[in-house]
């Protein structure tokens, strides 16, 4: 009896050529996807963290500015008091006097996300950690 050098498909215990690429095709699309998903929850989450960083300057920002006598707040305008840190201030007694306390550069979507972190308690902002600020 002769013996073909070719298993027979009854016989075979492996996958063919064909049928690894194939798998590693539908795996490679699923893995796209994947990826694609997951770094859009991601940008999200670093778009919140740095609103809530900028929030968090702002408030540390007047408060150090009002300490040592920098005029930065208008009384129930949060956009008039970050514009007032965007130019900077000076402060007029103490250590820091002649100092120019400023905020670091904020484009417009950046403050529109530093506020929903904000909020005016006893005539001063104060960071909001779960957001929702006036």
């Amino acid at each position: 009896m002769l013996r073909s050098k070719f298993p027979s498909p009854v016989n075979r215990q492996a996958f063919s050529l064909l049928e690894m690429l194939i798998v590693i095709g539908i795996l490679g699309v699923l893995a796209a996807v994947a990826m694609a998903f997951f770094g859009g929850a991601q940008r999200e989450a670093m778009i919140q963290v740095r609103d809530k960083r900028n929030a968090q300057e702002v408030v540390s920002l007047t408060m150090g500015a009002l300490a040592v006598g920098a005029p930065v707040i208008a009384p129930g305008d949060m956009r008039a008091t970050i514009d007032n840190l965007l130019k900077g201030t000076q402060a007029t007694t103490g250590t820091f006097a002649g100092r120019t306390f400023r905020l670091s550069e904020l484009n417009e979507e950046e403050i529109a996300g530093a506020m929903k972190y904000l909020k005016w308690q006893d005539e001063q902002p104060v960071y909001l950690y779960g957001g929702s600020g006036d």
